[in-house]
């Protein structure tokens, strides 16, 4: 950041990003200058042969070659190091090496020709290790050759010389940007299954990365080490800063989460329901989750279940509806074995996976007297389309003003909600058993559809209820999300990225992310050695360091603290507050915002906290939260493995297992 400069525009790569590249490709060349000056000096005598000249010449040339490069190599790991992620002036002279390291590939390449024409062509008569030698170097010289071309070709922007050209009006700028995103998202997308009059989601698509890439000029290489600067000024806000600013000020921005009270017999009821319901938002998956959960017992589990050549038998005798599943009707297997259920409880089962369209299955528990509609999560690229349309969209709920949600889920349960209805699944089993209730379970997609469409459906069924697992945070708006708190729980789990994203999330992630990367006073290359494992130790020798220790910014109200100076001086990499608006200006950052969007309903987070007692144990607690409290995406290293179902599983299981200790302890 900024992004690379050469030949008039700019690269999908950081002048800084070829640290490791150039030292690498400077140890590479060295082992390979001693090997074949060994080679030259040894096999002297093998010029004496018919084309030896010619090897003699290669060899020499070779060398010479090598000695030129590794100086370039050296030249850029040195120069790629300097400065800091912004500040690029003290890098101005890497255009100049790439020139000409480019300008050295011709006769590099005209080598290459001429090993390749004497060890395989016109090597008669010479020494066999002389031509191996000679092979091998021409071999993986072409090697290199191509992954050169292939890594230009990925760090070429197709939008570099438009954002090169400052005058360009900022309007064709962004129209050229997302024609750009467009064809994109049409090449990534063509293997899905998007029939012609839903084409105006590329156009969807294409605003939302147009809009929020605009202007930002930074490459992948600076948002994995903005991340990296992030959770640590998380961390430290967390740990110095939230504390002696005070509980008035936190309360400003967060309503204070409250321990469920599991001695109440309600909640207590509440929380055996999210450990009940939540395998049927597993089973809704199908084999494909079933054989990674049970890597090695799901085929022995499963196979008595299949149904072979299900397409040219008859059906079966309990009237189950199966639809589109596959000939062995594997995802019908892994369905019985992870819910229990057996081929009379299940009414449907519908496995179409179209835009909009999503597997689901409905069934009875008789043990609850409830009838179970489970949606399945992301799977496929339809999905993810799906998932990728979070611009908000109007729902048509009686009674109120605010109805907006998120556009991809919203559709997907006006389109679950009329295969309902127009296909009757669930009148029938109201009909058999009128005194059961419905219950609609999702994991991630599943659960904001499932959210959505108990919103849609609540007039319908007046005691359903919904228990959403890991739901998008973008999901309904504010006024919706109130409304769902009657009879939509959403469960959350630790630190889950997908619970947080929302356009609005994602934009101040994308602010933040700037700013840190602004701040930062190290090359980036420090950065991702202070990220690796095998340099734990790097950021806190740092963090002693006066290059790296800068002073805070604070622009918020003033609160009298004693180490309120120490406190300062120590924050680690990064210095600037998240208020910038001179910053947000030169780079001419674009809101996508209309309607902030929230989770719905009443919040479940679990939550993992580790105690530094004589027995280190980790504690493991369930909070009622509340939506606004996610409007910050959190960077951690669990974030990612937080949104898998097993996640929230163990931690639920953790949760009653503690319980169970604490009923067996005498009082």
């Amino acid at each position: 950041m900024p992004a690379l400069t050469a030949f008039g525009r700019y690269w999908g790569i950081g002048s800084d990003d070829l640290v490791c590249f150039g030292f690498f490709s400077f140890i590479l060349r060295t082992i390979w200058l001693i090997f074949f000056s060994i080679v030259c000096h040894l096999h002297a005598s093998s010029y004496h042969c018919p084309s030896g000249r010619i090897i003699q010449v290669f060899l020499i040339a070779f060398i010479v070659l090598l000695v030129v490069l590794l100086i370039i190599d050296s030249a850029t790991w040195i120069i790629s190091s300097r400065g800091t992620i912004t500040n690029a002036k003290a890098r101005q002279k890497m255009p100049l090496l790439l020139y000409l390291r480019l300008f050295f590939t011709i006769p590099e390449i005209a080598l290459n020709i001429l090993g390749t024409y004497w060890s395989f062509d016109d090597s008669r008569h010479c020494p066999d290790e002389d031509i191996i030698i000679v092979k091998v170097a021409v071999i993986t010289n072409w090697c290199l050759l191509a992954f050169g071309i292939i890594f230009t070709y990925c760090v070429f922007d197709p939008l570099g010389s438009v954002k090169r050209d400052g005058n360009l009006d900022p309007s064709i700028s962004y129209k050229l940007a997302q024609q750009v995103w467009e064809t994109r998202c049409r090449h990534l997308c063509c293997c899905s299954r998007v029939n012609d009059s839903n084409q105006a989601i590329y156009t969807d698509l294409a605003t939302i990365f147009a809009t929020f890439f605009r202007n930002t000029n930074t490459v992948p290489t600076d948002v994995a080490a903005g991340l990296f600067l992030l959770q640590q000024r998380q961390r430290y806000d967390e740990k110095y800063i939230l504390p002696w600013r005070g509980t008035q000020v936190i309360q400003k921005q967060f309503t204070p989460a409250r321990r469920m009270d599991l001695s109440n017999k309600d909640e207590e009821n509440i929380l055996q329901d999210i450990s009940y319901y939540i395998h049927y938002a597993d089973a809704a998956y199908g084999w494909p989750l079933c054989v990674l959960q049970h890597f090695l017992t799901a085929p022995c589990k499963l196979v008595p279940k299949y149904r072979c050549c299900s397409c040219a038998r008859p059906l079966r005798n309990s009237g189950t509806i199966i639809i589109n599943d596959n000939c062995c009707e594997c995802n019908y297997a892994a369905l019985k074995l992870q819910s229990g259920f057996d081929d009379e409880d299940i009414i449907v089962a519908s496995y179409c996976n179209d835009l909009y369209e999503l597997p689901f299955f409905v069934a009875y528990d008789h043990c609850k007297k409830k009838v179970i509609l489970a949606i399945r999560g992301t799977m496929s690229l339809n999905d993810a389309i799906t998932d990728l349309l979070a611009v908000p969209a109007e729902l048509d709920i009686p009674g109120y003003h605010d109805t907006s949600g998120h556009k991809g889920m919203c559709e997907s349960a006006k389109v679950l909600k009329e295969k309902l209805k127009s296909q009757k699944l669930l009148e029938p089993a109201f009909n058999e058993h009128p005194d059961y209730d419905l219950i609609i379970v999702g994991h991630s997609l599943g659960a904001g559809v499932a959210a959505i469409l108990s919103i849609l459906m609540k007039p319908d069924y007046p005691k359903l209820r919904c228990f959403a697992y890991s739901p998008p945070g973008g999901l309904v708006s504010f006024e919706l999300s109130k409304y769902a708190r009657d009879f939509v729980i959403s469960v959350v789990t630790g630190c889950d990225l997908v619970t947080r994203v929302s356009l609005q999330n994602m934009e101040d992630l994308r602010n933040k992310l700037l700013l840190t990367i602004r701040s930062s006073r190290i090359p980036k290359y420090k950065v991702f050695l202070a990220g690796c494992c095998c340099c734990s130790n790097y950021m806190s020798q740092d963090r002693e360091d006066r290059e790296v220790n800068v002073e805070v910014a604070d622009t918020n109200e003033d609160i009298d603290d004693p180490g309120k100076e120490e406190k300062k001086s120590i924050l680690p990499l990064i210095t600037q507050d998240e208020e910038d608006e001179d910053f947000f200006n030169e780079f001419n950052v674009k809101t996508l915002v209309s309607a902030k969007l929230y989770l719905p309903g009443r919040i479940v987070h679990l939550v993992k906290e580790t105690r530094n007692n004589q027995y280190n144990t980790d504690q493991y607690h369930a909070y009622w939260n509340y939506p606004e409290n996610f409007n910050v995406i959190k960077v951690e290293s669990t974030m990612i493995s937080d949104h898998m179902l097993a996640a929230s599983m163990a931690m639920l299981n953790k949760i009653k297992q503690q319980i169970s200790v604490k009923e067996e302890l005498p009082s």
